[in-house]
């Protein structure tokens, strides 16, 4: 079922080499997602293996690195991250805020990104 949300990262990882704003681009998969997926709607959903899966693509870095603290800190603060906005986003969804809400859930995420220079 959340395949969809699985494979997402991946998909980014490569088009953030294109691209510097990571946020914007997540969010807006993140809400296609919920539009068309098999999660349809459900926020916490997307929002929990979206950023389960993107932890798991970055723990091959802290691997290499021998390091495994960003990988807890990485589920502990991004996970919950992803959780609320897409949860923003199916919410914006259903009160006809979509776009309003996509804008608030890309702040919050680029936001997020900005202080996580400075902890992960």
């Amino acid at each position: 079922m959340g395949l969809y949300s699985a494979m997402a990262p991946l998909a980014l990882l490569l088009l953030s080499s294109l691209w510097q704003y990571p946020a914007v681009l997540e969010e807006v998969v993140k809400w296609g997602v919920l539009r068309t997926g098999p999660e349809k709607g459900n926020g916490f959903l997307v929002g929990l293996i979206f950023g389960i899966s993107e932890t798991i693509l970055f723990t091959t870095n802290a691997w290499t690195g021998g390091q495994w603290h960003p990988i807890f800190l990485r589920l502990l603060l991004t996970v919950p991250m992803h959780v609320l906005t897409a949860m923003l986003i199916a919410w914006g969804m259903q009160k006809r805020l979509t776009v309003a809400m996509l804008i608030v859930a890309m702040l919050a995420h680029a936001t997020f990104n900005y202080l996580a220079k400075f902890i992960l």
